[in-house]
C-alpha cells in the first residue's frame, strides 16, 4: 500500500510559525526592559519564539497516511465556538471582570468538543480562573478585577 505525506501538518506548522514570527517581529519595536523589570516586549517575544519552535516541530513531524485515506473533515462548528469563546473573553473582561470572562471563554470553547462533559468543563473553568487571577492579577499586576468593571 502506498503512503503519502500529510500536507495539513506542514501547512498548519508553517501557519503557527508565521504567527510566531509576526509576534516576534512586532515585539522588536517595544522596550524589553531589564531582568528586574520586564518591559512590554518580553511576553510577545517569548510567545513568538515558542510559537516558531512549535510550528517547526509540527511542520517537520513526518506523518504519513495511506494513499487512499480520505482527507480529514473540517470542524467549522468547533472553530466558530472557540473563536466565540475568545471573543466573549475580549468583550467581557473590561465590563464584567476576569471571572465571568474566563468562564465564558471556557464554557463556549468546551462546546466545540461534543464529548466534553460538564464536570470536566467546570473543573477547567475553576482552575483557569485561579491561574488567571493568581498569575495575571496578583503576581503581574494586570489591571483587571475579579468581578465588575475596572
Amino acid at each position: 500500500m502506498a503512503e503519502r505525506r500529510e500536507r495539513t501538518d506542514l501547512i498548519c506548522g508553517l501557519a503557527v510559525g508565521a504567527l510566531g514570527l509576526l509576534a516576534l517581529c512586532s515585539s522588536l519595536t517595544w522596550d524589553f526592559g531589564s531582568m528586574r523589570r520586564i518591559g512590554p516586549a518580553a511576553f510577545p517575544a517569548l510567545t513568538g519564539v515558542v510559537l516558531i519552535g512549535l510550528g517547526l516541530a509540527i511542520a517537520l513531524f513526518d506523518r504519513t497516511v495511506p494513499e487512499d485515506a480520505a482527507p480529514p473533515a473540517v470542524n467549522l462548528r468547533g472553530f466558530f465556538l472557540v473563536v466565540a469563546g475568545l471573543a466573549a473573553f475580549a468583550v467581557l473582561i473590561k465590563p464584567a471582570g476576569m471571572v465571568p470572562a474566563v468562564w465564558a471563554a471556557v464554557f463556549l470553547s468546551a462546546q466545540a468538543d461534543p464529548a466534553a462533559r460538564w464536570r470536566d468543563t467546570l473543573l477547567v473553568a475553576v482552575v483557569m480562573t485561579v491561574i488567571a487571577l493568581g498569575l495575571f492579577v496578583h503576581l503581574l499586576g494586570f489591571q483587571a478585577r475579579a468581578f465588575g468593571a475596572y
